[in-house]
């Protein structure tokens, strides 16, 4: 039988909000090609272990953790924190468009983030290609240039999912992104759309 590739590792994750411990050595390992839920109670820590794998907890005054997250095999600690994110993608539970971003600029955010300047050419083709795969291409194409949050609630969601996946991360990351989508959307996401 052939090994599955790991892509994204924790060894020994802990992390705390000041003095409150929330996670308490969380070791998972989490294959290439795969789709892997975390499920438990509301406040149990997923959000929090979440945001560990990408470095957001970080960003959280009074936060810290220790533990060790691999990304096929490199300590993410030893990685420049924006290459880390450009790795590992994330959505969030409500849509969060760049405010001063149209659409289109909200679809390539992750390459000006990151510093690559594209032909005009390629930047359209991504555009197209990205919305095209979260459902979101023939709603907006005539809205391009309209700003990111002009768009209805779950257009948004969708918008900010197309955000992560056009730079086409490793790991993509989502801390229950379907709650700002109607059924319809939520069933179609799920159908159509692969990640890693």
């Amino acid at each position: 039988m052939e090994e599955t590739e790991i892509v994204l590792e924790t060894q020994k994750i802990n992390a705390w909000f000041g003095k409150e411990q929330v996670l308490f050595d969380v070791s998972a390992r989490f294959p290439k090609h795969r789709v892997t839920a975390i499920m438990g109670p509301s406040g149990c820590g997923k959000t929090t272990y979440v945001r560990t794998l990408n470095r957001l907890h970080e960003l959280t005054p009074g936060a810290r953790s220790t533990g060790t997250v691999l990304l096929e095999g490199t300590d993410t600690v030893s990685m420049d924190v924006v290459d880390v994110r450009k790795h590992i993608g994330m959505v969030f539970q409500r849509p969060n468009p760049f405010p001063t971003m149209t659409v289109y600029e909200n679809v390539l955010a992750g390459y000006r983030l990151t510093g690559q300047h594209l032909p005009r050419e390629k930047a359209d083709r991504i555009v197209e290609t990205t919305l095209a795969k979260v459902g979101l291409w023939s709603e907006v194409q005539e809205k391009l240039f309209k700003a990111g949050t002009s768009l209805s609630g779950g257009q948004q969601q969708r918008l900010c999912i197309a955000r992560t996946i056009a730079v086409q991360p490793e790991v993509v990351l989502f801390d229950e992104p379907t709650s700002a989508l109607d059924p319809r959307s939520t069933a179609f996401r799920t159908a159509s759309t692969t990640f890693g």
